[in-house]
């Protein structure tokens, strides 16, 4: 493969064919101009040529950001993510799109990054926790452009990271947990809380659980999807990661409430409609229907203000409950990263160092009889 090299004017440029247009079957050229010297413009062309040999050059001049981002948005996205994260992904995607949507994909640079980061901060007062989301987002956008061969490297990967701001978890301490449950007894939203503090499972995990996952004979609970909402209407939705799939053991006692709730169940579509497919759900409404995880997680606060509670937790406190107290009582980290779903023991020891800390003063005070 030969290419030319030309003077134009005070400047060189040169002009190569870098193979044919699929759609049209006709040769396409790459040209490029502003070279101030011949050998400057002859080492350029070398080394296109050298990755046209290669098959690792990229003809994406005329992509911009924007169109990229929502072909990967409609294609990866969709495929390969949940839809709740979906629309978190859509949340970066837009500030990404308002900022850089317009920047051909080819032009992108550490430096037009690292102003973008400074400007959506200052512009949009955002935390920087959210900037960081933003980050990885737009990082695994651009890892998948490197893979799909639009980009030889991935620009994110030379810009500074947001720094992420640890925020203290909310949680019950476990030697409360049996009082607050005591004080919830009469309450809707008390069955439901009593599984999440027993079990550590998320909101959406606990609205989307059936008697099918539930096994009375070995006494586990088969966590495999979770209730969504999807374009305005409620879905199960399977879980995406082999980590998320888990199954959790019971306590004799959440094995009988269990056996008490299952007598009040009730049998009906999730959205109530008679054409639907009919699911039995171990948390539903008087009429069967499932318990919407927003409904849950906005009512928990009023319901502990209702039953008396001072110490207010989120609902996802709840899974932090369980974590605390598998905890304290000397569980195995690897044992409750799995019960939780979580990606890793790191991710699991970091998340609740809180009681790691706990944990080592009380060891480090026993020794101090002999100081």
């Amino acid at each position: 493969m030969k290419g030319t090299v030309r003077k134009e004017g005070s400047s060189w440029s040169y002009l190569v064919c870098i193979g044919k247009d699929p759609t049209t079957d006709k040769y396409k050229y790459k040209r490029k101009r502003g070279f101030r010297t011949k050998k400057e413009c002859e080492i350029a062309l070398a080394q296109l040529i050298t990755e046209l040999d290669k098959g690792t050059t990229i003809d994406n001049e005329k992509m911009i950001v924007r169109d990229y981002l929502d072909y990967w948005m409609e294609t990866y996205v969709k495929s390969n993510c949940s839809p709740n994260t979906y629309k978190r992904y859509k949340l970066s995607v837009n500030d990404i799109n308002n900022y850089l949507g317009n920047i051909k994909i080819s032009k992108l640079n550490p430096l037009v990054i690292e102003k973008f980061y400074k400007d959506v901060l200052e512009d949009k007062e955002i935390s920087t926790n959210t900037l960081l989301k933003t980050h990885r987002t737009f990082h695994l956008a651009l890892k998948c452009a490197q893979q799909w061969q639009l980009l030889n490297t991935n620009p994110c990967d030379l810009v500074t990271k947001p720094k992420e701001v640890k925020k203290e978890i909310e949680f019950w301490e476990p030697s409360k947990v049996k009082e607050y449950l005591k004080k919830l007894e009469n309450h809707f939203l008390y069955n439901i809380t009593y599984l999440a503090c027993h079990t550590g499972m998320r909101v959406g995990e606990l609205c989307g659980l059936r008697w099918e996952n539930v096994d009375f004979k070995i006494g586990v609970i088969k966590v495999e999807e979770q209730l969504q909402r999807v374009d305005g209407k409620l879905r199960l939705v399977k879980l995406k990661t082999t980590n998320a799939k888990r199954v959790i053991s019971l306590y004799p006692s959440t094995i009988e409430l269990l056996r008490k709730l299952q007598n009040t169940t009730k049998v009906i579509s999730i959205n109530g409609c008679k054409n639907e497919k009919k699911d039995d759900f171990v948390f539903h409404w008087e009429d069967g229907r499932p318990l919407d995880p927003h409904y849950v997680s906005q009512n928990f606060r009023d319901a502990l203000d209702y039953c008396g509670i001072k110490e207010r937790i989120t609902f996802h406190g709840t899974r932090h409950t369980h974590a605390t107290m598998l905890l304290k009582a000397g569980t195995n980290v690897k044992v409750i990263s799995k019960r939780l779903g979580h990606s890793n023991v790191a991710f699991t020891m970091d998340t609740y160092v809180h009681v790691n800390l706990d944990m080592q003063k009380e060891e480090i005070y026993k020794a101090a009889e002999f100081l």
